[in-house]
């Protein structure tokens, strides 16, 4: 199929309640779309994981050429696309990805750019996370920016949990917090302390693919892959240590124990976790009208089971939960459009627009 025109063809529906969903082809010229953002014209920029971003414009699906090189094996690749907020005055896209570092090292990296026609120009790193590892998984990474318009970045421990999440001078198992050009804001928690990354925000991550902004608290929000169970939904702050591998709701792959404990002093309790894993990956909160009942919940996607998990909140916390499209495929990234829709990308589907029938 090809997208002609506007957003077309159902599917199929879906049951929530009373309410009934289907989705609807934007393009399914993206394989596996990891990210999701808008210019303020409405074009829609797409990331595939293999190292394209594309511009989808009135119907039109464009590669940008110029994009960083990436590691595209595993869970490597192009990952997420954020544009600045005040990108009509400075132009600004800013790009994670794995980031070859020679041999077979790779690492998290985030650039900004600029788009000239079907170009990205101007590309300056902004991030890089440290040490560079052998490894092809765990590399986070999504891209957000708070009211204040300082720019978070995930970054996944890289499979090396013994070392990297609980220490401070590595960037891996963490989210960090920066000004818009990479430099460290004045109030960042570790800012001028001699053993830590000074970009660090929270510690004690696995792999966080999903980020968002809560829009009615301000609140940044976040999830993570567990192991085997004890997938995560965390409220980010600052300095916070959000446990990571000392305390876990999950076990190895193999069921074997890894920690025996779940809970610990001075480490943060996530305000809610997933046995099984559904293994969550993108996120967003939804303030449009256009879904019903599903305003002021929180949306996320799930790889392993192939649906669209709602989370209903109330006073800050999930007080329930429902599976939404169940079978639509493996959930990458989740995003609400500028118009209000709900667009998801899906594994092999490319990207559907959620409709509320």
């Amino acid at each position: 199929m090809k997208y002609i025109g506007l957003v077309w063809i159902v599917i199929i529906s879906y049951m929530a309640g009373a309410q009934v969903y289907s989705t609807e082809v934007v393009t399914d010229e993206v394989n596996v779309p990891w990210g999701i953002d808008w210019l303020p014209n409405g074009d829609m920029l797409i990331t595939e994981r293999d190292g394209q971003l594309f511009r989808l414009s009135a119907g039109n699906l464009t590669e940008i050429k110029g994009t960083p090189q990436v590691v595209a094996e595993g869970q490597g690749g192009l990952l997420d696309v954020k544009v600045h907020p005040d990108y009509a005055s400075n132009g600004y896209v800013y790009l994670s990805y794995s980031k070859p570092m020679g041999g077979k090292l790779a690492t998290t990296a985030v650039v900004r750019g600029k788009l000239s026609k079907n170009s990205f120009v101007e590309s300056a790193e902004v991030f890089r996370a440290e040490p560079a590892s052998t490894t092809r998984h765990h590399y986070g990474s999504r891209i957000i920016f708070d009211k204040d318009g300082y720019l978070y970045v995930s970054v996944g421990d890289r499979g090396n949990r013994d070392e990297n999440p609980q220490a401070l001078n590595n960037h891996c198992g963490k989210i960090h917090r920066m000004n818009d050009d990479g430099s460290v804001p004045a109030d960042n928690p570790y800012n001028g302390n001699p053993i830590a990354m000074q970009t660090i925000y929270s510690y004690g991550h696995r792999n966080p693919q999903g980020l968002a902004l809560n829009p009615f608290t301000g609140a940044i929000w976040e999830h993570e892959h567990g192991p085997k169970g004890g997938d995560e939904v965390n409220v980010i702050q600052p300095k916070k240590n959000y446990g990571w591998p000392v305390i876990s709701y999950g076990v190895n792959y193999d069921g074997t124990s890894f920690t025996s404990i779940t809970e610990k002093d001075g480490m943060e309790q996530p305000i809610n976790y997933w046995v099984p894993s559904i293994a969550p990956s993108g996120m967003d909160f939804v303030t449009s009208d256009k879904y019903g009942a599903l305003k002021g919940d929180l949306l996320v996607g799930s790889l392993k089971f192939g649906y669209l998990h709602r989370c209903e909140l109330e006073d800050n916390k999930i007080v329930k939960e429902e599976k939404l499209l169940d079978g639509i495929g493996r959930v990458r990234v989740v995003r609400q459009g500028p118009d209000g829709f709900i667009y998801l990308g899906v594994e092999g589907k490319g990207v559907l627009r959620l409709v509320a029938n």
